[in-house]
């Protein structure tokens, strides 16, 4: 090795190592024996990472036998047939431990690129187990939630203050006769009310809740579902207007339609609440207390989805609850719902109605006792007698043709009296396909409510030309 040559040198023996340590650079020293002729052993010592050439000694040394030195210099190899080879095994060396560390990082990076699918295809599953396919049972129930949605109260109808339709004299004259608290004259042909009094202002609705009543149980009872009347009609309050129903009738639903707005049957209208309920729910094993307050809470969401904005209800009948009432103005709104309902305005605009009750299975009762046979029930209880029909008459005196409010164009609506309501009644009519409703609430007398619906109508249709007259003319 010449020893002008500066570049950094490395000496490796495969046979025969000894380290020390230099004392000027704590550098270890390779110690390689060498038998190259007889002039003796030639020691070399070579200080790692030195950039000047290291001086060759000669010494002494015990490894003497030494048969093979390997040299590997940093940028120049020796040319020696064992130098290559010691070369070649370590460059194999390093690209093995080359190729391992590349492996590991790749295995490491598939690995993460593993996890990471892993993780993925776990929170996939996750999501897929929260979130599971609807079986067919599943999805029969969706569908009749489905339907249920459809079943709503929204209404296209804006309800748009139109006062400035009536000259400033006719709605002087109405604010001097009106004497009710609460007033509102609805054109629902033009979707405005024209003509209102203290319309927003909390008000007892008394019997009028029946017209809620009718749209709600509309919605899920049919024309000709039968009814079985129960002893939910034993929770009317006292003094109550009644139909006249007894436990074991079987009504269809129009005829108990007919039972709750004509006569105005406060037994009628909790046996369409619990019907209704029972229907709704799907249940016929509710008590009627429950069956009576869901049916409170399918009347409020109908009114919130009908734009009432001062109404709450509790029960189907309006007897008198401070947490009961209404205003002129949402009545006007459920009344303009209820008049779109064709089963139930079909009902309201009825001044009589008959109908032959259902069988009760109790008709041979009589030939029973006749000829000495017992005709109780497995309880020991007497079955009652029922009529084969009954006949219901309205109380809206603008449908009695005999009395002095008839008028041959009004359509209904429904009448409502309690000590705090005191009387009301809401009226609708109908002319040349104009139609108007007018709401009068806290009336001081019968007689003024009906003269005071009476009157509006006769406003409201003298804007299209019209000549709206009654039974008592000096109305002008």
């Amino acid at each position: 090795m010449s020893e002008n040559n500066n570049e950094y040198v490395d000496i490796y023996s495969h046979s025969d190592m000894e380290k020390k340590k230099d004392a000027n650079n704590n550098k270890g020293v390779v110690i390689i024996s060498e038998s190259e002729n007889e002039k003796g052993n030639i020691r070399r010592s070579i200080a790692a990472g030195k950039t000047e050439p290291a001086k060759i000694k000669r010494t002494e040394d015990p490894y003497d036998n030494a048969e093979e030195v390997s040299f590997v210099i940093g940028k120049k190899k020796n040319k020696s047939s064992t130098a290559i080879k010691v070369f070649s095994v370590i460059l194999v060396i390093l690209l093995l431990g080359a190729g391992a560390c590349a492996a590991a990082v790749l295995t490491d990076g598939f690995g993460m690129m593993k996890k990471e699918s892993e993780s993925s295809q776990l929170s996939e599953t996750k999501v897929q187990e929260s979130k599971p396919e609807p079986s067919i049972e599943e999805e029969e129930e969706v569908s009749e939630e489905s339907e249920e949605e459809k079943i709503n109260f929204i209404s296209d109808a804006k309800f748009t203050k139109k006062a400035d339709r009536l000259s400033a004299s006719v709605k002087k004259a109405l604010d001097n006769e009106v004497q009710s608290h609460h007033v509102a004259l609805y054109d629902v042909t033009a979707d405005q009310i024209i003509y209102e009094k203290a319309a927003t202002e909390k008000c007892f609705p008394a019997s009028t809740t029946k017209l809620m009543t009718a749209v709600v149980s509309s919605k899920y009872l049919e024309k000709d579902d039968v009814i079985t009347v129960g002893d939910e009609i034993y929770m009317i309050g006292y003094d109550s207007s009644v139909a006249g129903l007894q436990v074991g009738m079987k009504l269809t639903y129009e005829m108990m339609l007919d039972a709750l707005l004509l006569p105005s049957g406060n037994d009628a209208a909790y046996t369409l609440a619990v019907a209704t309920a029972k229907a709704y729910k799907q249940d016929d094993k509710l008590d009627n207390d429950e069956c009576v307050k869901i049916f409170a809470e399918l009347m409020n969401n109908a009114a919130k989805e009908m734009g009432c904005k001062g109404t709450h209800f509790t029960a189907p009948d309006g007897f008198h609850d401070d947490d009961h009432y209404v205003t002129a103005e949402d009545m006007l709104r459920i009344a303009a719902y209820a008049l779109n309902t064709p089963i139930v305005a079909n009902s309201c605009k009825k001044y009589e109605a008959t109908w032959e009750l259902i069988a009760t299975g109790h008709e041979n009762d009589e030939a029973s006792a006749e000829d000495g046979s017992s005709s109780e029930d497995e309880d020991g209880i007497l079955p009652q007698e029922y009529s084969k029909e009954i006949t219901w008459t309205n109380s809206n005196q603008l449908l009695e043709k005999d009395g002095g409010q008839y008028s041959e164009f009004a359509t209904g609506m429904k009448t409502g009296y309690t000590d705090e309501a005191w009387t009301c009644v809401v009226s609708s009519a109908e002319m040349n396909g104009h139609k108007l409703i007018a709401v009068v609430m806290k009336s001081p007398s019968n007689f003024q409510k009906y003269h005071e619906s009476n009157l509006m109508f006769k406003v409201g249709f003298n804007l299209y030309k019209l000549k709206y007259t009654h039974n008592d003319e000096w109305v002008n």
